[in-house]
């Protein structure tokens, strides 16, 4: 899809996909928010557009979707809070400490993976990248990221049991 053609097509749909967003939010700016990763995800995909038949519904399904995903994510957070609003002063510094263990343990275990596993695992689960982004970036074929992301996977697994035992 050429430019032009997402101008035509897509961002009149804007205030409608808004409009689906603050109901399902109820908040004007999380529906802004909503809407707008809406479109940056449509207009990365744009090559894909042509192909799909009933490009407003497709529209308002992402919209539909990704509201469904801040909301999930808001429920998760609530009830953490609710859960550390429970919590002694200790109690949340020994959970923030247990935390930071963690995180300093993935790292060290990161710091040991092969250079190409620990830059695919960087890429998809910290940076948040598509495989043809890493693709691009390692220089490999999707098989490929899928296949070091899979043994990079396995080895921290297989780390993190030897740990435990």
């Amino acid at each position: 899809m050429e430019q032009k053609d997402f101008k035509l097509h897509i961002i009149p749909l804007q205030s409608a996909m808004q409009l689906l967003a603050e109901r399902m939010l109820g908040d004007v700016a999380d529906a802004e928010d909503v809407v707008q990763d809406v479109f940056v995800a449509l207009w990365s995909r744009r090559d894909d557009l042509d192909g799909i038949a009933r490009l407003e519904s497709y529209c308002m399904q992402m919209v539909r979707l990704r509201c469904i995903d801040l909301i999930r994510k808001r429920s998760r957070e609530a009830i953490h809070n609710e859960q550390i609003a429970y919590l002694s002063d200790e109690e949340v510094t020994m959970e923030v400490e247990e935390t930071q263990d963690k995180a300093a343990l993935l790292d060290r275990l990161l710091a040991e993976l092969p250079e190409r596993q620990r830059n695919a695992v960087r890429m998809k689960y910290i940076e948040d990248r598509d495989t043809k982004y890493m693709e691009h970036e390692l220089q490999m074929s999707s098989a490929n990221v899928y296949t070091t992301l899979s043994r990079a996977l396995q080895t921290l697994k297989d780390k993190l049991n030897n740990l435990r035992i």
